[in-house]
């Protein structure tokens, strides 16, 4: 594996795991927001809360651009291929081996650390309904769950999420579940052609 290779697949990984971090970034934003700048109700937390989570997503959408769909532009910019003894690293994974290997890590960290939340905020809230007799607020109920289902499906889905990042990846190896040998990232430069 090429130098090049490696800081491509650190880079992608970390733009993917600073993306789905947004998930807990962007609700904390909204509450702390309206916490803080409205602490009673008020019509005017709009003008506030609103740019404040658009420049949020920006950010997240720019890290998610740059890191990994124009990650060849960040290690030239960066020069992070150079200054190396050796052009190669001996690694005998595929690039989307390891990639495929990731989004599941991810996808497995999401899912862990979210469904016990899930659960949690679900039986607070049956027990709440119980006391008290009145719907209780389920937002963090619904967004745990959908954080929940999205680990799971990093974890289901990793081939088609790998080839979304990867336009690289060897289409045999990512459409089935066969096993697919493949050396070094020269045979699957030579498989391209």
């Amino acid at each position: 594996m090429s130098v090049r290779t490696f800081w491509t697949i650190f880079i992608k990984i970390l733009g993917i795991w600073l993306v789905f971090s947004s998930l807990t970034v962007i609700p904390q934003v909204i509450t702390t927001s309206l916490a803080s700048f409205f602490p009673e109700e008020s019509n005017g937390y709009l003008l506030v809360l609103i740019p404040i989570l658009l420049l949020t997503i920006g950010v997240y959408v720019y890290i998610l651009t740059v890191f990994v769909f124009k990650t060849s532009w960040l290690i030239d910019k960066l020069e992070l291929d150079k200054g190396f003894a050796e052009d190669t690293i001996n690694i005998n994974i595929p690039r989307y081996t390891l990639l495929s290997i990731s989004v599941i890590v991810i996808g497995g960290v999401i899912f862990i650390d979210s469904l016990p939340l899930f659960l949690n905020e679900f039986f607070v809230t049956i027990r709440i309904f119980n006391v008290k007799h009145e719907a209780p607020d389920g937002e963090w109920v619904v967004y745990y769950f959908v954080k929940t289902i999205l680990g799971y499906i990093l974890m289901h889905k990793n081939k088609e999420i790998v080839r979304l990042i990867d336009k690289d990846a060897p289409p045999t190896a990512v459409e089935s579940d066969e096993e697919v040998s493949v050396d070094s990232d020269e045979d699957i430069d030579k498989s391209d052609t």
